[in-house]
Order: C-alpha cells, then sequence, then structure tokens
C-alpha cells in the first residue's frame, strides 16, 4: 500500500509534520501488516496500528525494531494493534503458505522474483534451495514449474516446520524435500543443475558451496545480494565470477529486486556456470 493511502486514513490523528513522515508504504503477510516507522513516529505506533485494522483484510498491525536476528534469519517485530495471534495464511502465485511473520523471516518484496523463477526452471532439473525458508522459492518452482526434485534446505527450526506444512498444503510432496539444518552440512553435493542463494548480506561466502552442489558438468546459478546502489551492477557480478576461477562464468543478467536501505538495494544475478575444469559451454 502507499505512502497516500496511509495518509489519507491518519488525516486527522496525526500532524502534519507527522503525516509527512510516514513510510511509503506497508507490506501484508496474510492478516498481518507488517510497518517500518522512523523513529520521529515511534511513539505514535499503536494509533497508526490500530487505524490500519479492518483495511485490506488487516486483522493485525505488527511494526519492524530491527533488522533479522542470528543465522537463522528471526525477524524483530512488535505486535502494537489488534489480534496478537499472528500465525497466518498468505497465498500468492497459486501457493499457500502458512507461517508466523513475528518468527520466520517472509518478504513480500520479493514477489516478483517468486513469480519470475519458475519459469526459468527446465523440465527435469534437479533444484537446490540453500536458503528455503518456509518455501518461498521451492514450492512455486514445484508447483508452476516441471522440475524432477527440490531440495529445500533450511537452518531455521521454525521455519522448516512451515515449510514442512508448506509443502503438504500445496501437495508437492513428490517433488519438494525439506532438509534441516546448516546448509554447509546437509546439502547434496554434485546433483544440481539450479542453485537458489536466496540470502542477504553474507550470501558470497556461500558461493564455493554452491559450486559443489552443481553437477560437474555445470548449471545455473541465482545469486543475491545487498548491495550500495553505486555497485549494483559491478560487485556481485564480480563475486559470482572470482568464486569459480577454474569454471568458465557467463553472466545472464543482474536484476535489481527492492531497496533495501538508504543508499543499499537488494539484486540478484543469474548466472550460468560451466563444467569443472573450465571447459567452453
Amino acid at each position: 500500500m502507499s505512502g497516500g493511502y496511509l495518509r489519507r486514513i491518519l488525516e486527522g490523528r496525526l500532524s502534519r509534520e507527522e503525516l509527512s513522515r510516514l513510510p511509503s508504504g506497508f507490506q501484508r503477510i496474510g492478516h498481518v501488516a507488517v510497518l517500518s516507522l522512523p523513529p520521529e513516529l515511534w511513539g505514535k505506533r499503536k494509533e497508526i496500528g490500530e487505524a490500519l485494522l479492518g483495511k485490506n483484510g488487516v486483522r493485525t498491525v505488527a511494526v519492524r525494531r530491527g533488522g533479522m536476528e542470528g543465522r537463522e534469519r528471526r525477524p524483530s517485530l512488535e505486535v502494537v494493534a489488534g489480534d496478537p495471534s499472528t500465525v497466518t495464511l498468505h497465498r500468492e502465485h497459486g501457493c499457500l503458505f502458512r507461517l508466523d511473520p513475528l518468527r520466520v523471516m517472509f518478504s513480500p518484496g520479493n514477489l516478483h522474483e517468486r513469480g519470475r523463477l519458475p519459469g526459468l526452471v527446465r523440465p527435469g532439473e534437479v533444484v537446490v534451495d540453500l536458503f528455503a525458508g518456509v518455501g518461498q522459492f521451492s514450492i512455486p518452482i514445484a508447483r508452476l514449474a516441471r522440475p524432477s526434485r527440490v531440495y529445500a534446505v533450511e537452518l531455521n527450526p521454525v521455519a522448516h516446520a512451515y515449510l514442512c506444512e508448506n509443502v503438504r498444503l500445496n501437495r508437492v510432496g513428490g517433488v519438494v524435500v525439506p532438509l534441516l539444518g546448516d546448509c554447509e552440512e546437509v546439502a547434496p553435493r554434485g546433483v544440481a543443475d539450479r542453485v537458489i542463494l536466496g540470502i542477504l548480506h553474507v550470501t558470497h561466502r556461500y558461493l564455493p558451496l554452491a559450486g559443489r552442489v552443481l553437477r560437474a558438468s555445470g548449471g545455473f546459478l541465482h545469486y543475491h545480494e545487498s548491495v550500495p546502489a553505486s555497485l549494483r551492477f559491478s560487485r556481485p557480478a564480480r563475486r559470482v565470477k572470482e568464486a569459480f576461477p577454474n569454471r568458465e562464468v557467463e553472466i545472464l543478467g543482474v536484476r535489481e529486486v527492492k531497496k533495501y536501505s538508504p543508499g543499499v538495494v537488494h539484486v540478484v544475478v543469474d548466472a550460468r556456470v560451466g563444467p569443472e575444469g573450465g571447459a567452453a559451454f
């Protein structure tokens, strides 16, 4: 929802200066609205939350207190209005996701990317999703493409439990294999035609692992990175190329997924990695 919408519903409740400080919008995950507020509006968070209740199916309003915490990517959110129960059913791209956005990561800002990937997967491919979360990439691929197998690896036991439930909800148990644990330890080696690296901040550390997960004959890589906007078309692609010194790498595209924070953007690199030994494509 746009900042104009927020300003309209909060006119008369906030001052003109406070209205000008409202964020450009909010995200909705099932029945939960998630807001990011500047420090100047923190004292008004409950009033702002109350104004959103009942709008477009919103029954709960939460505000961000910080970024993702720890290796398990736990959100830092506070419920400020409405139903305290935050377990919800979210629908997108014809898929269902049960989750608790206060306990597991789920970014509606990646909506387009989650819809784009299934169109790239070829029939019969083996896909490995190294940071699967609740299945937000793995399940659309399993439902909308025709892979032979999708290995979905997740470290957070809460997210993994929702992943398993979402596999059942979407009836893709014959395709998606949920794996609980550190991807360095549990990801299958040498099997993938396509690897998804959907984490941010530390993604480059896992590029060597992605190479070991890919088939010896090569395959495709989707590498996500949070990067200063001025470097968005250079640093991520360079990191992918440098990670495979003995294999030919073709950068197929670099796309901006969304703005992440002031001056920082979330990008994804699509790349084709050649066979071990550096043979040409």
